[in-house]
């Protein structure tokens, strides 16, 4: 992402020593500093709400590697592959911004153009100013239409860059008509 991080996991028994040794030259942040740095990275952590309910293709693992398709085995690789090499991708991981939320999304709120359902919330996390940054995984063919939380006609989604790029977008996107 667009921030270096570093997370730490040890033994109860060497964390205090390792602390008194890093802090020192590292700056701790807390688990909504981290989610922030994910979203920015655009790097989706799925919650129960989207288990089993989302391709990797969807949070965007093929283009952040997460996923290979020259090795391994795994459950539901087969669909997996199969959407890879012969299916087309209709939605994906995309980053915003809402400037004024009446109530931050939650993972699993729907998203609307006002007409019709195009997405939902993955990730969202909120600033103190009302403001709050998301992912969520968005239809190509209505990711350029204004968007909004459905029940907050006010709270306009504005698009945010990826750190990366997702090529299976310009494969599908078509203009909003």
């Amino acid at each position: 992402g667009p921030r270096p991080r570093l997370r730490v996991c040890l033994p109860a028994e060497q964390a205090v020593e390792e602390w008194r040794r890093l802090r020192e030259c590292i700056q701790p942040v807390g688990n909504a500093v981290w989610r922030l740095n994910d979203i920015q990275a655009g790097l989706a952590w799925v919650t129960p709400v989207h288990r089993d309910a989302l391709l990797p293709q969807m949070i965007n693992w093929e283009a952040l590697g997460g996923i290979s398709f020259k090795k391994g085995c795994y459950t539901g690789q087969e669909i997996i592959a199969r959407m890879h090499f012969l299916g087309q991708l209709k939605k994906s991981l995309f980053r915003f911004r809402i400037e004024h939320a009446e109530e931050i999304p939650a993972p699993g709120s729907a998203l609307s153009n006002g007409e019709r359902s195009t997405g939902d919330v993955i990730n969202a996390v909120a600033y103190r100013d009302g403001s709050c940054e998301l992912l969520a995984v968005i239809r190509h063919d209505l990711a350029n239409s204004t968007l909004h939380p459905e029940g907050q006609p006010d709270a306009i989604l504005i698009p945010m860059p990826l750190p990366y790029s997702v090529p299976e977008r310009e494969k599908t996107a078509q203009p909003d008509t």
